[in-house]
């Protein structure tokens, strides 16, 4: 053979194993997922904890052999609880990293900011707080709540649990500003129009600390429900005040990570303080997870971190039923779709425009005892209270 052949022939040769080389180096390329969500600042614990149970999916889902062969990346950014850096992130995500869905929103004012940019780059975003109603617009294809619903559904499981209870009267203080005012607007629609159910609400400035003013007028009223979930970054302290004025038989939180709830208030909340929750903490399912959570974190499995666990295995079920990763496929799949996790309070299927279709959210409290090892240690533990109906879907006014 010519030497020039050869020479022709080993090149050419070279030339495909090379091609060969870069295509299955991209094909090996990790599916990257944004943990998008508050590492610092005043959400750091919902935050941290969401970031963790992503981790801990994305950690399973590689450890059984990824995704259509591909391991599944956790990409980690801090908002800051700031619009603009949330919009910053995620849009550098999609154009430059190669993000499929970014997920964790904590805030309302970033999840509001965050879903406008994924809608306009056809990206899914998954909020796990951000409970505003203005998020979701009708025609959001891209955006999807996890844990917590619409500010104006958020009263829905109070309501059923107040019929169940036979509570006559329900006291409030709200926030003023947008959460606090789509609260009080819910609670006026579904718990104030409920008969027989007297209700007072008292709106009280967003950093007030001092809620004896407020209690003091609700306790005429001699509420056996005090609503404390439309003021967030009051709420343990209206619950402690409220708590040592012998206010309410039961108080309601604002959706606080279940460790905080028990460093701020001790025992005195136990049986009392009544929180939202999409973890079923009497599945075993959960309990096996929330056993694996702590042991590689040291940290109650609380449901920010089932909301991101679930935000993870959500996306991989997705990829693995479509056999691509294109976010706009992707997004289809899901607002399409049902997902059930096991322990998870409720199936993750949507309406057309994000909102959860079948959500029956957990109401909890706390109770002395031994919690085994989903909390090794403590000496304390989350109770079922009760399970709320089906909570019909908000539909966006535009």
């Amino acid at each position: 053979m010519p030497r020039n052949a050869s020479l022709i022939g080993l090149t050419l040769a070279a030339v495909m194993l090379l091609g060969f080389v870069g295509g299955f180096a991209q094909e090996a390329a990790p599916i990257r997922i944004m943990a998008l969500t508050s590492l610092s600042g005043p959400f750091a614990p919902w935050g941290i904890n969401v970031r963790d149970g992503m981790q801990l999916a994305a950690e399973e889902v590689n450890a059984a052999g990824g995704v259509l062969g591909r391991k599944v990346a956790i990409v980690e950014r801090d908002t800051r609880n700031s619009p603009d850096e949330a919009m910053t992130h995620l849009r550098a995500g999609v154009e430059r990293e190669g993000i499929v869905a970014a997920g964790g929103i904590i805030s309302s004012g970033v999840g509001l900011a965050a879903s406008r940019v994924a809608e306009e780059l056809n990206v899914p975003l998954f909020l796990t707080m951000s409970g505003s109603h203005k998020i979701l617009r009708k025609d959001s294809r891209y955006t999807f709540r996890t844990c917590l619903v619409a500010a104006t559904m958020t009263t829905g499981p109070f309501a059923a649990f107040i019929q169940e209870k036979g509570i006559s009267r329900a006291g409030a203080i709200v926030a003023d500003y947008a959460w606090g005012h789509a609260v009080q607007e819910a609670i006026e629609r579904h718990i104030a129009s409920l008969p027989g159910v007297e209700v007072r609400i008292e709106v009280a400035p967003v950093p007030e600390k001092n809620f004896t003013t407020y209690l003091r007028r609700l306790q005429r009223l001699d509420p056996e429900l005090l609503i404390l979930l439309g003021h967030p970054p009051g709420a343990p302290a209206a619950a402690k005040q409220a708590l040592e004025l012998g206010i309410g038989q039961f108080i309601s939180g604002a959706i606080y990570p279940t460790e905080v709830w028990v460093e701020r208030g001790g025992r005195p909340i136990f049986g009392r303080v009544v929180e939202y929750s999409c973890a079923d903490y009497e599945d075993a399912a959960y309990q096996q997870l929330a056993a694996k959570f702590h042991a590689k974190v040291g940290r109650f499995f609380d449901f920010n971190a089932f909301s991101g666990y679930a935000i993870v295995k959500l996306m991989a079920d997705a990829v693995q039923r479509t056999g691509t990763t294109d976010p706009k496929a992707l997004a289809a799949a899901v607002r399409t779709g049902r997902f059930v996790q096991p322990g998870y309070a409720f199936p993750l299927s949507y309406t057309e425009w994000g909102e959860l279709k079948e959500a029956t959210p957990i109401l909890y409290t706390f109770e002395a005892g031994d919690p085994g090892a989903i909390n090794p240690g403590a000496d304390w533990r989350p109770r079922v209270l009760f399970r709320s109906p089906p909570l019909a879907p908000y539909v966006p006014e535009e």
